[in-house]
């Protein structure tokens, strides 16, 4: 239940006319361009910022004061908080072509991504993937992200926020690595706008969405956003499509009160392919050279690598529905009170043949058969009060509250038999009957949190977090007749506690330095969803120490970041004795990440970033495998991860900008034994765009522009096959603002 890549021969792209009309006053300004203000250290500068502007298209200087709720809840910039913290917004993402969260989310620092159709969007970072980095959707905790995430369309976004390192003291379990957070578009009272895109691209890929604010009266505002993505795939009869609406009604009847509503709705088929099979070189006759090494000399074969070796009648789809409330309220300059009820219901299912292993004695491919179906209830409500006061004549903010939800999560899997198919010429096959087994999880959680900034002195604040957390997890098993299974169902209480220690200092009103301790826990081996009597530990427990330096410089023309961090896991599940788990392993990473950007002239924007991460398990012997692992390093997460982007606007005095980037990521291994490495690799955009007119653009770009053949990724769970990267990808879009 789990892949996603693929390639296929090229065939050129095509172009999409988008209708495009305004039902309110168009803007003056280009509406793809962003300003930044040259210099934000002080409120006294700010008319002097507003003189200076600077604006820029296709990318955007990093804000160091924007706040980021991802970071915290107490409206601390940026440069306030005490980790690292990434974004990209709407602009950016819809400038730079990303029509799905994956590809958005990649193009931060450090971070790199694969997963297949059973657990897809998996996030690396610092050197943990998979659960270890918790997926957010307007910063609610929804579930393990190898369980809720979706790919996701961006046209409906407002920006993708990742904190980095330990996130349990703000979201709770599962957040190792770091958080990545979805933030949606919201109504707001500045204008009525409307939005539209429609793109053609290879390999049949379509994208379309229209969305808009509108000012019903001085007091209500409403957002709609719908979007639409297909594509046919590069894997042969591998298609997928997502359909997004979200819509929000946003009532603001004083300045000091307000009420949105909102809701979300995802329905989407993901893509068959879960992997291209390594085959013997006996066997191959055109070997993929450069991507991959293995131990025992598998090859990729240049004439399977676009073969779909899934069943005809195989499903990957889920329907999402998310309803919510969000109430504001500052009855005073110094107390303000916000509380958000949410429900999310989902419906998932996977019928496919997952795993492709080639059996050398008969030079067939064995195929197996799994399918799951899931029924997801979880109904929360976040509630918080905010307090700006004096605490020994220094300048405090204080957030606390309580954090609530309730889990209704059903699972029904079964395992029919297999086949074996012609690698060269698989017959597809159909899936066959349905006959599983049910797996209920019933959860309630409740939790208690606070978060303080306190003004030391001058430049000086200290910021701390707190969160106390139960969670009282039942489980049930029932076997294939459905009788209830007594000894391997059971119910735990898991007591988490988690906090931060952060102390942020301006050498100079653009200099800022911090330091941080934060800790984090997790489920000891699956998902909190999925953990059975096997797991049924403690949670794992993790640490981070980080050091970093955050500024500004060139009177606001470039900034840049540079952090470094040592994370350790412990108590993760490992196997000590055949059919004997334990919870004694451990994970270790240590590295260094950069960011710089720069505004070189007014027209010509340089981004860089690069991150080295040191990763290896501790004690470790792999409980799905038994395969010793100590000292290895984890799979996919490479040691280094670099890229570099540039755009340049104004060309020859015309409204045109052109830009593109590359991305490096080093090699990694694809199991915990490390004998199958995945080797390293670089891939590039160029786009260039045209203004029609002052709100409406014309952009081509091609994706992967040396057409590099790559390994994306490697599910460890399907030990026999690799996810292969997209081939080279041309795009045509028409993108209008008004």
């Amino acid at each position: 239940m789990r892949g996603f890549a693929g390639n296929r021969p090229l065939y050129a792209s095509l172009s999409v006319i988008a209708l495009l009309w305004s039902t309110s006053g168009l803007a003056q300004d280009s509406a793809v361009d962003t300003t930044v203000e040259t210099d934000q250290s002080s409120a006294d500068t700010q008319a002097a910022d507003e003189a200076n502007e600077i604006t820029v298209t296709g990318w955007r200087l990093r804000q160091l004061d924007r706040e980021s709720e991802t970071a915290s809840r107490l409206g601390l910039t940026i440069r306030e908080t005490p980790a690292t913290v990434d974004q990209i917004t709407s602009n950016e993402i819809l400038t730079r072509g990303f029509r799905t969260v994956e590809e958005a989310t990649v193009s931060l620092p450090g971070v790199t991504s694969g997963g297949s159709p059973g657990a897809p969007s998996l996030f690396s970072m610092r050197g943990f993937t998979g659960g270890q980095v918790t997926v957010l959707h307007n910063g609610l905790y929804l579930g393990p992200a190898q369980t809720i995430n979706r790919p996701g369309n961006t046209f409906n976004i407002e920006s993708i926020d990742i904190l980095k390192g330990p996130a349990s003291v703000l979201f709770g379990q599962g957040a190792v690595g770091g958080a990545v957070n979805i933030v949606n578009k919201s109504p707001d009272f500045k204008e009525d706008s409307l939005q539209v895109l429609g793109s053609y691209a290879t390999f049949d890929t379509v994208s379309v969405g229209v969305g808009g604010n509108k000012l019903l009266s001085d007091n209500l505002a409403a957002r709609l956003d719908v979007s639409y993505h297909r594509t046919g795939g590069f894997v042969e009869d591998a298609p997928a499509d997502s359909f997004n609406a979200t819509a929000a009604l946003l009532f603001e009847p004083s300045a000091d009160f307000s009420i949105e509503i909102g809701m979300d709705f995802l329905e989407d088929n993901l893509s068959p392919y879960f992997g291209t099979p390594l085959v013997p070189t006996s066997f191959a006759t055109d070997p993929i050279d450069g991507i991959l090494t293995t131990a025992n000399g598998y090859v990729v074969d240049r004439r399977t690598r676009f073969k779909n070796y899934n069943v005809e009648d195989s499903r990957a789809h889920s329907r999402h529905f998310w309803p919510r409330m969000v109430i504001n309220w500052a009855p005073s300059d110094s107390v303000s009170i916000s509380n958000t009820a949410y429900y999310f219901h989902a419906t998932r299912q996977w019928l496919n043949a997952e795993n492709f292993i080639f059996n050398e004695a008969t030079n067939l491919i064995d195929r197996d058969r799994f399918f799951v179906l899931h029924n997801q209830d979880l109904a929360g409500n976040q509630f918080s009060v905010t307090f700006k006061h004096k605490l020994f004549g220094l300048d405090n903010r204080l957030v606390a509250g309580i954090d609530y939800s309730h889990l209704d999560f059903k699972r029904e899997r079964g395992f029919p038999d297999g086949d074996s198919v012609d690698p060269l010429n698989p017959s597809r096959g159909l899936f066959g009957p349905l006959v599983g087994r049910v797996s209920p999880t019933r959860w309630d959680q409740v939790a208690l949190f606070a978060e303080d900034a306190l003004d030391l002195a001058d430049g000086f604040k200290l910021v701390t977090g707190v969160r106390a957390e139960r969670l009282y997890l039942t489980r049930e098993n029932f076997d294939f007749a459905g009788n209830f299974e007594a000894d391997t169902s059971f119910t735990r209480t898991y007591k988490l506690l988690n906090w931060r220690l952060g102390a942020v200092y301006d050498v100079t009103p653009n200099i800022t330095t911090y330091a941080s301790f934060s800790t984090g826990k997790d489920p000891v081996g699956s998902d909190i969803f999925l953990v059975d009597a096997n797991e049924d530990f403690g949670l794992s427990s993790s640490r981070q120490y980080e050091i970093g330096l955050k500024a500004d410089a060139l009177g606001g023309r470039a900034s840049f970041t540079l952090s470094a961090y040592s994370i350790k896991r412990k108590n993760i599940l490992t196997q000590v004795a055949l059919d004997q788990l334990s919870n004694i392993g451990s994970q270790k990473s240590k590295g260094i990440e950069f960011t710089s950007e720069m505004k070189v002239t007014d027209n010509w924007t340089l981004i860089a970033s690069g991150s080295y991460v040191d990763a290896k398990f501790g004690e470790f012997v792999d409980p799905f495998f038994g395969i010793a692992a100590s000292g290895n390093r984890p799979p996919n997460v490479p040691k280094w991860v670099g890229s570099i982007w540039t755009t340049v606007r104004d060309i020859g005095g015309l409204p045109l900008e052109m830009g593109g980037g590359m991305k490096y990521v080093a090699s990694s291994y694809g199991n915990t034994a490390n004998t199958l490495k995945l080797n390293s690799y670089a891939t590039g955009i160029v786009y260039a765009s045209y203004e029609l007119t002052p709100n409406i653009s014309l952009t081509g770009r091609i994706n992967n522009v040396f057409d590099k053949t790559y390994v994306q990724w490697a599910d460890i769970y399907y030990p026999a096959q690799v996810l292969m990267g997209e081939p080279r990808r041309f795009e045509v879009s028409v993108l209008g603002r008004f």
